[in-house]
């Protein structure tokens, strides 16, 4: 029995060491990964968390350009939610952000699907297919103004050709006409990125499972709807998510072709942002108008950031 009572204290305590050792090794471990981690920590607050501080700071004060701020407090907020014009340019940037999704993601499968296919030149076409994406944006956009002059244009020509217009349209002076143009520039732009994720996650889909639909007598569309479309769903979210976070800070595109205009017909959050901040000096309206912003841009990181570590899990 003293035998026993011996054997058992000493595997007590023979775990109660291991398990000391093992909590002071986590604790250097722990020490070490902060101690790694430290510059990276230092970089975020100094070049994220401190204008964003100085940034929460400003939009509570009436701070003009080349003049002393004063403290306001929510006066500039609840101006702007008072302001139509910038509810207006809310409005413009959820129509232009949804338009501009869903143009994209339609594409961007459609590249996505024929670039699957095993065709001759496909490696180049692949390669071409990414250009919009890669040009510099300002390249683009000055191409895009080229293309919806109203004198001179291609689109214009192209149009009186086959015979469907009789005059030049002033794309970027009509209300209607400059917010679709600006779409068709953003989705041409961004549709390559849409075709480049969904590809790559389709060259991921086992042949077996068509080849099992084919010997089941699965219709093409049967085969898209049962097998490629619950594949790729994953995938088209993430890329969604992110691009319409791209899209609602979308500035330089619609300031370059329009200016936001005309008559503020195209005026987006950022470019309405920019004009007060710029153009008006009141620079701590300006800061809030992006600071209203900020919710919704969080409810998205959040929700992109949750997808890609659950994919990582």
């Amino acid at each position: 029995m003293y035998y026993k009572v011996q054997t058992s204290n000493y595997i007590t305590t023979g775990k109660d060491e291991n398990m000391k050792r093992g909590s002071v090794q986590m604790r250097r471990d722990t020490r070490f990964s902060y101690l790694v981690s430290a510059p990276m920590f230092l970089y975020i607050g100094i070049v994220l968390m401190i204008p964003i501080c100085w940034g929460v700071y400003i939009s509570f004060t009436d701070k003009m350009i080349g003049g002393q701020e004063q403290w306001i407090g929510f006066k500039n907020y609840i101006a702007l939610l008072q302001d139509s014009t910038f509810r207006r340019s809310v409005l413009n940037t959820v129509i232009y952000t949804v338009f501009s999704i869903l143009g994209k993601l339609v594409f961007g499968m459609i590249m996505a699907l024929v670039l699957n296919f095993s065709f001759r030149g496909r490696n180049v076409a692949r390669a071409l297919m990414i250009i919009p994406w890669t040009l510099p944006n300002i390249v683009a956009v000055l191409n895009w103004r080229w293309i919806f002059s109203d004198t001179g244009g291609v689109a214009n020509y192209i149009l009186q050709q086959l015979h469907l217009i009789d005059h030049n349209l002033v794309w970027l002076g009509d209300a209607t006409l400059a917010m679709l143009a600006v779409l068709v520039a953003n989705i041409w732009r961004g549709s390559p990125f849409f075709g480049i994720s969904i590809l790559a996650r389709l060259q991921t889909i086992p042949k077996d499972y068509y080849e099992a639909a084919e010997i089941d007598g699965a219709s093409t569309l049967q085969k898209f709807f049962s097998i490629t479309l619950p594949s790729i769903a994953d995938v088209t979210l993430l890329t969604a998510l992110v691009s319409t976070i791209w899209t609602i800070n979308e500035f330089e595109s619609v300031w370059l072709l329009t200016g936001g205009g005309p008559s503020g017909a195209t005026e987006v959050i950022g470019v309405f942002s920019y004009r007060t901040a710029m153009t008006n000096m009141q620079l701590g309206k300006g800061v809030a108008v992006s600071l209203l912003a900020m919710p919704v841009l969080l409810v998205l990181i959040a929700l992109v950031s949750r997808k890609m570590l659950k994919e990582e899990d």
